[in-house]
């Protein structure tokens, strides 16, 4: 049976050795922690979406969870960016007072080690690190509380 080296020990082993990025090992865990407070009326219907922040460029996504206080009976978000609005957490119910795994490692199995951030493009349909959540199947609650905490290795 042969042996043989995952990424990180192939780059130390290549001649030359190749740099590892600082998302892949040595990286800084941060926090990313935003709020929203659906107003009484005009609030988030169906189709619209939350902007929750920007994540910096070279970013990972490790983790994290989607508070929400009680809100409209079918109510749904998922959670991702301008180019794939589920990316990080497919449409989950919010229409209860819960907290919603958001569990990108368990892309990993894939063997797509993660997505990280390449496009910082505010505004652009290419923008992969603006956070959005896109309702679905009912507006969101009047005076629901949502809460975003996510976890995401960077180096920057």
């Amino acid at each position: 049976m042969a042996s043989q080296n995952a990424s990180i020990a192939a780059a130390r082993a290549a001649i030359p050795q190749s740099l590892v990025r600082g998302n892949q090992q040595d990286g800084e865990l941060r926090v990313f922690f935003s709020t929203v407070t659906n107003p009484a009326s005009g609030g988030v219907a169906v189709g619209e979406y939350i902007s929750w922040g920007h994540l910096p460029l070279g970013a990972r996504v490790v983790g994290g969870f989607l508070t929400c206080s009680a809100g409209a009976s079918s109510s749904t978000l998922n959670l991702g960016d301008a180019v794939t609005p589920a990316r990080y957490l497919a449409a989950s119910a919010v229409n209860a007072a819960a907290n919603v795994a958001i569990n990108p490692p368990a892309t990993f199995a894939s063997g797509a080690a993660g997505f990280e951030v390449s496009v910082v493009a505010p505004g652009l349909a290419t923008d992969h690190s603006e956070i959005r959540s896109v309702c679905a199947g009912a507006n969101l609650g009047a005076n629901q509380t949502l809460t975003l905490y996510l976890l995401y290795v960077c180096n920057n």
